[in-house]
């Protein structure tokens, strides 16, 4: 059965920074091909930061510098190059020590860019100190009388491997490989809160737009099914907790701040939006393609 279309497909070369909108954009086990192989980490510890710690990032916009090609399964050297653009339209090259350094300054915390590390490189991944109550409930910007998330859902193999690790080690993405949403939960979310639920605050690698009708959390209904599009074949997993990160200003693409989101999360979809993805077939995709929900 056909439940939308391909309305966006985007990478994030860098973590925490604004990506790139794609025409088409393989699909390999670890993600979009490119999607977040750099990352920043502290320079004096070497832990991995993201816009959960440092909100400056969403500021700064990513995409791989002329000629350079990401390549499945690259690491250290391997990793394509990148290059940053600021928010005054300042550039800066990922492999460039100075513009490292101006990048940093321009940030303004002592910061390394560094490229995805090998999955047995797992001091590089390693949390530095288990994260406290009180920073989990700053960066979930938890409302007033609100418990901890429910996070009940994701495997335990998962969760007992982030109490360790900033990111899977092998990846710098949250938890999973894929983030997809649907343009009916967006329009649920704007029509119950009235708030502007802008896409782009949720930093999703596919936008399926599901036409016209109830706006509804519909991608919620595919959670244990398939999704067959393009070359690939993709298994949903579960819901995604949404953190404070949708609420922070991305002046790359002209969003503001807007500090209803997470209580409008809370109240109207317990925080969840948008769903988790793995891939189970690898391959290409392109916007407007169908999107098959299969049996």
């Amino acid at each position: 059965m056909q439940v939308g279309t391909i309305q966006e497909l985007w990478r994030h070369p860098v973590k925490s920074l604004g990506g790139e909108s794609l025409a088409a954009a393989r699909l390999t086990k670890q993600g979009v091909l490119g999607d977040r192989c750099w990352a920043f980490v502290d320079a004096a510890s070497g832990e991995i930061r993201s816009a959960k710690q440092l909100p400056e990032l969403l500021a700064f916009r990513a995409s791989f510098a002329r000629g350079a090609e990401p390549a499945p399964e690259a690491y250290g050297d391997a990793v394509a190059a990148v290059e940053i653009v600021g928010p005054d339209g300042a550039r800066y090259a990922a492999r460039d020590p100075e513009a490292r350094a101006r990048l940093a300054a321009a940030i303004g915390a002592d910061l390394r860019l560094v490229p995805l590390a090998p999955p047995e490189d797992g001091a590089h991944y390693r949390l530095r100190a288990q994260r406290s109550a009180e920073q989990i409930a700053a960066q979930m910007q938890l409302q007033p009388g609100e418990g901890m998330p429910d996070f009940s859902d994701a495997p335990v193999e998962l969760l007992t491997l982030l109490l360790e690790y900033a990111t899977p080690p092998g990846s710098y993405t949250d938890a999973y490989p894929l983030h997809l949403l649907t343009t009916a939960s967006l329009a649920a979310l704007r029509e119950r809160s009235g708030i502007d639920a802008d896409r782009r605050r949720f930093r999703a690698n596919l936008v399926v737009d599901t036409g016209g009708g109830a706006a509804d959390f519909r991608e919620f209904d595919w959670i244990g099914r398939r999704l067959a599009i393009g070359e690939a074949i993709l298994a949903v997993e579960s819901k995604t907790i949404r953190c404070a990160m949708p609420s922070r200003a991305q002046p790359q693409f002209g969003l503001a701040q807007e500090s209803r989101i997470t209580s409008a999360l809370v109240v109207h979809c317990k925080r969840h939006l948008g769903v988790n993805v793995h891939v189970e077939r690898e391959g290409t995709i392109r916007t407007d393609e169908p999107v098959w929900l299969l049996d």
